[in-house]
């Protein structure tokens, strides 16, 4: 029997919460720990049933050990590591820096769920790269293999935005060092963690820094006209994963907050104004917050203070001043670092006054279901308007909702996002909530504590 969470129609959300540690985050830092081959301590940490299902899958590279609030990870020996892995892919976090950190340590990669066209879509991106994958298939699973990979990076690259994660994941399997020129920004949570273990990843601007003080001002006043501000830079991308730290000691990791849950808890208090609502335990770094990003651009004003950081950058709470929210457009480039959060600022731009507008989505067409039609079926279920694009969704908000019955399979970070839209909802929603449960078996016992429901 499916397992159904009912919702009732809120009035108001207030009290604090403390974001439980990033379950997301903890796989990051355990597939780095197995590349690296360095044994890690992560903290804090609880226990889920999603977690030990990510665990029994690298039960061949990696022991786990666990104590109440931390856990201790050992890679396995490469003599005697198991060379064949199976994900689940539709419950795989950071799918691009894992999936290729895994071939670059010579696993046979198989998934219990992939399409085809989306292993299509990961042997072209590695030839883009000059590396070769090659699929195969195991008990009905597709599987891939890095063949023969090339003893040096390719410097000329051209890179996209999409492709700098699986170079992240090869390079750091493979151990290698490179330096690439890219005209775009990039923000990865491997970036901070990186050098926890001793190895490297920078981003340096190529714009000579102007001396005259005068000059830096008129040059800063231009800037500000700009429409796109990484229009014409530069950057050097450096990477150096040839070498880790010369310890046998355990290596300390410590996670923040959950991104995921925090930016479906960010829409919630976007949603409901009222009363005091403080999010601690938030990550602050721009690959984790793409919903604040949507929030301020919607014309909300963010306060935010730092308490402290952790081997992922910093963490800290916020406050969000009530305001019309208005619809913007978004270009959710690269796309590894929007999905989790798309659903989230879907939501919003149901409730949201105009037009809002989300682009550069054509990688998840590669997924089945197809990742923009999974979530168009959950905007047509909750009542918004809304038309399809080949690399996108647009959607016309500002409207009052009933209730809505959202079935199926449906993934965790959609669950809870359209959760939050059933407390906006003027009748009773359920949702089902089965995945839900394997990475937040809390999380209506959290939703009932926080919410104030109409009579």
């Amino acid at each position: 029997m499916t397992d159904v969470l009912t919702i009732q129609p809120a009035k108001t959300l207030s009290g604090t919460m403390n974001l439980p540690p990033s379950p997301d985050l903890f796989l990051v830092a355990v597939i780095t720990s197995i590349a690296a081959r360095k044994n890690i301590t992560v903290t804090p940490l609880v226990q889920t049933p999603l977690i030990a299902q990510w665990l029994d899958s690298l039960k061949g590279v990696a022991h786990c050990e666990f104590t109440d609030n931390s856990c201790t990870v050992k890679p396995v020996n490469q003599e005697d590591a198991s060379s064949f892995i199976l994900l689940s892919y539709e419950t795989l976090p950071y799918k691009d820096l894992v999936i290729f950190t895994l071939l670059g340590l010579g696993k046979t990669v198989a998934f219990k769920s992939i399409s085809q066209k989306r292993i299509d879509s990961y042997i072209a991106v590695a030839k883009r790269l000059g590396f070769k994958l090659e699929s195969a298939q195991f008990d009905n699973n597709l599987a891939l293999t890095l063949k023969d990979p090339p003893s040096a990076l390719n410097e000329s690259l051209i890179l996209e935005e999409n492709d700098v994660a699986p170079l992240l994941g090869l390079s750091l399997g493979l151990k290698q060092k490179g330096s690439f020129q890219i005209g775009f920004p990039y923000s990865n949570p491997l970036r901070l963690l990186a050098p926890q273990f001793g190895m490297e990843i920078s981003l340096k601007s190529c714009i000579v820094k102007e001396s005259d003080p005068i000059a830096r001002r008129l040059k800063l006043m231009q800037g500000k006209k700009k429409q796109n501000t990484s229009q014409g830079q530069q950057f050097t991308l450096v990477l150096d994963f040839s070498k880790t730290l010369e310890t046998e000691d355990s290596l300390q990791i410590s996670l923040p907050g959950d991104e995921v849950l925090g930016s479906v808890m960010v829409v919630a208090k976007c949603l409901f104004p009222k009363g005091s609502f403080v999010l601690s335990n938030m990550p602050l770094e721009s690959w984790a917050t793409p919903v604040l990003t949507f929030i301020r651009k919607m014309g909300s004003k963010i306060s935010v203070e730092e308490t402290h950081r952790t081997s992922f950058g910093s963490t800290g709470t916020f406050t969000i001043q009530k305001c019309e929210l208005i619809g913007r457009k978004m270009e959710c480039i690269p796309t590894s670092n929007y999905t989790i959060h798309l659903p989230a600022m879907v939501v919003l731009a149901a409730f949201a006054k105009g037009q809002s507008v989300f682009r550069g989505l054509e990688d998840l067409r590669n997924d089945v279901p197809d990742g923009i039609d999974l979530l168009e079926s959950c905007i047509r279920t909750l009542g918004a308007r809304h038309g399809e694009m080949p690399d996108g969704i647009v959607m016309e908000g500002g409207r009052d909702f009933d209730g809505f019955d959202l079935g199926g399979n449906i993934p965790s970070h959609i669950a809870a996002a359209f959760c939050i839209a059933g407390l906006k909802c003027l009748g009773t929603t359920t949702i089902d909530d089965e995945a839900l449960k394997l990475r937040w078996p809390d999380f209506e016992k959290s939703i009932s504590e926080l919410c104030e429901f109409r009579a």
